[in-house]
């Protein structure tokens, strides 16, 4: 199972405008940024079988592409997260016959059984999209700065993160290294909270 690795920190919003016009942060060079809107609907069963399966369910619509997607809840170490992610291809997310004969979606059928799937919330994000360079020139992450709209009925809420994510070639060693780095960073701040977890503390808190 593919597993995703990442790094992930809370900051403001000045900040966030400082980043978004250099061209490298913590002495890694940058690719120019490229905004994309992405909207993430989370999905669970009524008796929470996925939650309790140990994952959360997506589903992404970033640009033109869906794609539903299943993200072990593995608890995160400091800004530190490793989750094992799943995808499966389909403009579908409430109706498994609709979706492909992939193991993932064998998978997500099994958990899910007959139940239907129901929203829980949705996240709405502006993202801002950087390669990030290692010392040879080469991109070995991707570097994500998103402003962020948790929705749950009328409840809201707002913030700004920064994600830096392991590309599928990338080496682990300049990720740390970065991360290092960026602990000397003011006003960078760790995020151990999965967006997940926030929307799931805002839906919490509607009754």
């Amino acid at each position: 199972m593919p597993i995703e690795i990442e790094l992930k920190y809370s900051l403001d919003q000045d900040l966030a405008q400082r980043i978004l016009s250099q061209r490298s942060l913590a002495g890694r060079a940058l690719t120019p940024f490229v905004t994309k809107t992405v909207t993430d609907i989370y999905f669970d069963t009524p008796d929470a079988r996925v939650a309790r399966a140990g994952y959360a369910l997506r589903f992404r619509r970033k640009g033109d592409k869906d794609s539903l997607q299943l993200k072990s809840l593995t608890p995160a170490t400091g800004a530190w997260h490793r989750r094992r992610e799943l995808h499966i291809v389909t403009e579908h997310p409430t109706r498994p016959q609709r979706w492909p004969d992939t193991p993932a979606a064998r998978l997500l059928r099994e958990i899910v059984a007959e139940q239907p799937l129901r929203p829980l919330f949705t996240i709405h994000q502006q993202r801002h999209e950087a390669r990030v360079l290692d010392e040879t020139g080469l991109p070995f992450a991707l570097l994500s700065l998103d402003e962020v709209r948790w929705q749950a009925d009328e409840k809201e809420e707002r913030a700004w993160e920064l994600e830096i994510e392991l590309l599928p070639q990338g080496d682990e060693a300049p990720l740390r290294k970065l991360a290092q780095a960026l602990q000397a960073m003011p006003g960078l701040h760790p995020q151990a909270v999965s967006k997940y977890k926030r929307g799931m503390m805002l839906v919490s808190d509607r009754g």
